[in-house]
């Protein structure tokens, strides 16, 4: 019922090879979209972080921030 003759394995042989294949194409197609892509994209530089002022706590002596600070929780805490 299931006999395995010559001309079936070499169908399925070509059948693998074309999925193989096809795999292979799409991997390569989507490899240069992505390089094209970051070729086309404007090179963004590296984040600048803008410094704050720290101020040391005169309580528990950590430091924090000098505008915007919160209170802590602490009782004897100054902000």
């Amino acid at each position: 019922m299931f006999g395995l003759s010559l001309g079936k394995l070499l169908v399925l042989v070509a059948i693998i090879a074309v999925v193989w294949y096809g795999f292979k194409h799409v991997a390569r197609t989507e490899e240069v979209r992505q390089r094209e892509a970051r070729r086309k994209a404007p090179a963004a530089g590296p984040k600048r972080v803008e410094a704050e002022d720290m101020t040391k706590c005169g309580v528990c002596g950590a430091y924090v921030a000098a505008h915007g600070a919160a209170h802590c929780g602490r009782s004897d805490c100054p902000w």
